[in-house]
């Protein structure tokens, strides 16, 4: 009797449960449902913003092409300006500038360049605009000669140029064979007179193409003069046509130089083609997964299992969430090992292996101080416990089975397990992280465009070669250089010329100095010279004469030939003296080397007393 009355409560419990399992199949049916919903919603909200993202980002990148490709043309036309305002050239030097210029590969969209005099007309005693000089000359041979005062465009733009001395676009118009053109022109001044403008003819349409390069995928992009003018030239990138509706698009006016531009981008289908519509794919997914729970729980609902049955399951159950917990360490990114309180390991998983190049046989019961030297223990000291980390991550080298090292980020961290302290270290490797920090720290005391120790490093090895020389009773020298002529390649050949003259003249620094001397570039065009260990005064005038000799060599640079002298001020260090006092006797002897007549050097004056 007792035994059906205990077969009867069992049944009893079993049906009760089976009725709750149904129920939560049907539950997590509707929440599952529910959530297949939520997370499509918020998965096709996500590419939406990225693709707006993405479709920003072309807007940058097509503005900046833009006005790249303008200021090209108006750094080609201010080397022209330059080139007329040097001298007064012949039609045959100005034509063969032109073809130095390389139009045809850098700046296809020039027609022709000019030179517009003004002059008072003859009878009229009216200011008339005649071109002077073209080349090529067969670019437009109706235009030599011609007066661009009776164009009233070109007149109101050589007006405008010449009032605020800038340089000036006029806006696209069909010349008289038809053919569109706009013009560029920028007034030239000879030894301060105003004598006439340096133009350049311009072709919209081939202008246009360079300006939008080629379109991102999916993507059309155009250019107009103006925010209501006609539109010069358009782009289609791979995907995209004419005739798609507009998942995207915006009318960017920007003004360029007082020049006003719209550039107009639209972005179509192709462009993002999985943002927009309906997102099925996740819907689905996440609806077939609920559909699958609810199933089985509703299949364990209708199930008789005996208690026995239940506790193997359950002991399949542990044994399978050991599985994944192992699972989850053997995936994981990061080198995980486990060691006991005595430092020794017990445990590491494929990324440890792969990180330190042992195999997690090797490294069981090894030291963890063999992985990591910084956390060896002492054989009289309590093991782990006895490393004072706080509780974040420290960067150390690590030692790999080949006893190379390797930077690594690393945590330790205790725990206890039924009683038994252990210890878990997670590793990362940090090479890349120690690249970059070891990037900016090269980036924070040097200099950019040259390479060369910028003024705060200089300042902190003056110092230090200062004391050195204090102590070893050698002396040392102090070379202040500045370059002579280095504004009038600026101004003639273009700051990129000037760069490159700041560039070559830090590599012939660097070639006439002894090993060990330092060069520094302090800003501008002002370099200096740090030269230890003297034997003689004469060691620092033989540094000087080589410094003179090879920045006053002549630089090649794209518009033509650059030279630059140099004006050098040396101070030789006094025992007792500051480091900022050598810079600055060194600083007063350039000096005194450019009002002597440049391109040498000079001493500075001994300190007295």
């Amino acid at each position: 009797m007792r035994k059906g009355l205990t077969f009867e409560a069992a049944k009893q419990q079993h049906r009760t449960r089976g009725r709750w399992l149904i129920f939560a199949a049907i539950a997590a049916l509707a929440v599952g449902t529910l959530l297949s919903f939520a997370v499509s919603s918020s998965w096709g909200a996500d590419r939406q913003d990225a693709a707006q993202g993405r479709f920003d980002d072309a807007v940058t990148t097509e503005r900046a092409h833009v006005e790249d490709t303008l200021r090209a043309y108006q750094r080609m036309l201010r080397v022209t300006q330059g080139f007329l305002e040097v001298g007064d050239p012949s039609p045959a030097q100005f034509s063969r500038f032109s073809e130095s210029l390389e139009l045809t590969e850098a700046h296809p969209a020039v027609i022709g360049l000019e030179f517009i005099e003004r002059h008072r007309g003859a009878t009229s005693g009216a200011w008339i605009y005649p071109v002077t000089m073209v080349a090529p000359i067969t670019a437009a041979p109706t235009l030599l000669h011609s007066d661009l005062a009776a164009d009233a465009s070109a007149r109101l733009a050589l007006e405008q140029a010449g009032r605020n001395g800038g340089l000036t676009m006029t806006p696209p118009k069909a010349n008289p064979y038809r053919q569109m053109r706009m013009q560029m022109v920028v007034p030239v001044h000879r030894h301060g007179r105003f004598v006439g403008w340096a133009g350049a003819t311009l072709d919209p349409a081939i202008l246009a193409r360079e300006m939008l390069g080629d379109a991102g995928a999916g993507t059309i992009a155009s250019v107009r003069w103006g925010t209501d003018g006609a539109v010069l030239g358009t782009a289609a990138g791979t995907g995209a046509s004419a005739t798609d509706a507009p998942r995207l698009s915006i009318a960017d006016p920007d003004d360029i130089d007082g020049t006003l531009w719209t550039i107009e981008l639209m972005a179509t289908k192709a462009f993002a083609p999985d943002a927009y519509g309906y997102p099925w794919a996740p819907f689905l997914g996440g609806l077939t997964a609920t559909l699958v729970v609810a199933m089985v729980l509703l299949l364990l609902g209708r199930s008789r299992i005996a208690a026995l049955d239940l506790a193997t399951r359950l002991g399949i159950d542990l044994a399978a969430s050991e599985a994944r917990a192992k699972a989850v360490m053997d995936s994981a990114v990061e080198a995980i090992v486990t060691a006991d309180a005595l430092g020794h390991i017990e445990s590491a998983n494929p990324a440890a292996e792969q990180l330190f190049a042992w195999s997690e046989t090797e490294l069981v019961g090894r030291p963890v101080g063999d992985l990591i030297p910084t956390l060896a223990v002492s054989d009289e000291g309590s093991g782990l416990r006895d490393v004072r980390w706080e509780e974040r991550e420290h960067m150390v080298e690590a030692q790999r089975k080949d006893e190379s090292t390797v930077p690594v980020d690393v945590s330790l961290t205790s725990t206890s397990v039924h009683g038994v302290e252990m210890f878990t270290l997670i590793a990362r490797d940090a090479t890349v992280r120690k690249l970059h920090e070891d990037q900016l720290e090269h980036l924070a005391t040097h200099d950019p465009l040259t390479g060369l120790a910028n003024r705060k490093l200089f300042d902190e090895l003056l110092v230090r070669a200062v004391f050195r020389a204090e102590r070893s009773r050698r002396a040392l020298a102090v070379l202040y250089m500045d370059l002579d002529g280095f504004k009038d390649v600026n101004d003639v050949f273009g700051h990129q010329a000037g760069d490159r003259v700041l560039s070559e003249t830090a590599r012939r620094l660097e070639s006439v100095i002894r090993p060990g001397d330092i060069v520094a570039r302090l800003g501008g065009d002002e370099f200096v010279v740090l030269c230890e260990n003297l034997a003689a005064p004469d060691d620092a005038e033989k540094i000087a004469t080589r410094v003179v000799q090879a920045v006053g060599r002549p630089i090649p640079v794209a518009a033509g030939v650059a030279t630059v002298t140099a004006s050098v001020g040396v101070a030789i260090g006094s025992l007792g003296e500051s480091a900022a006092s050598v810079v600055a006797r060194a600083d007063e002897a350039m000096y005194r080397t450019k009002q002597d007549g440049k391109a040498g050097y000079r001493f500075a004056n001994a300190i007295i007393g």
